[in-house]
């Protein structure tokens, strides 16, 4: 299985061949790029190669690249992660205290255009809080919210994220680990 620094046959590859039973930590997706599903994965194994974060094709039943390890990672800093085309919802996500941030991928499956919105309604109102409005080109776009502007959403406890698009997407909330600063990778989005 080759790591890639975005979804796609036609992008980078950022690593060697990762061995058979390699683990890795699944951090959003599928995102499908040319009918194939795309995951990002963190590197969760001590074993060479080592790499930060890339992009696997999930592969198909028969014989699918990934498969569940059947264990809960206790440790995840992931909050919530969500993919889609088009619209979606989901909650409630625990939005504990502490540091979060939204990273994002996108694209329009037609190549021409589309939008991309998300907002977050805490539980027992029926304000939604706009936090990401993006328009996605003919490519692969990507952000992140950071911290900061997550911190000024004044979002704690459950949560309730909506995206309205017409893109192809994927999206993780990230807790963020005090004093942590996120590591430099070829996939990370600025």
């Amino acid at each position: 299985m080759r790591v890639r620094n975005l979804p796609g046959v036609d992008r980078p590859v950022i690593t060697g061949l990762l061995p058979l039973a390699f683990e890795a930590r699944v951090v959003m997706g599928p995102m499908s790029v040319d009918d194939i599903g795309w995951y990002l994965v963190a590197d969760a194994d001590q074993r060479e190669p080592d790499f930060v974060e890339g992009w696997v094709a999930a592969g198909a039943a028969p014989d699918p690249l990934l498969s569940s390890t059947g264990r809960i990672d206790e440790q995840s800093p992931y909050a919530a992660s969500m993919d889609q085309t088009g619209n979606a919802e989901q909650g409630p996500i625990e939005i504990d205290e502490g540091a979060h941030a939204v990273r994002w991928i996108a694209l329009d499956p037609e190549r021409t255009r589309c939008s991309f919105a998300v907002s977050f309604t805490p539980a027992g109102s029926s304000d939604a809080i706009p936090a990401i409005r993006a328009t996605i080109g003919t490519g692969i776009d990507r952000g992140t919210l950071q911290p900061q502007s997550f911190a000024a959403l004044n979002l704690s406890g459950p949560v309730f994220a909506s995206v309205t698009s017409d893109c192809a997407w994927a999206l993780v909330i990230v807790r963020i680990a005090p004093g942590a600063s996120r590591e430099s990778s070829p996939s990370a989005s600025p």
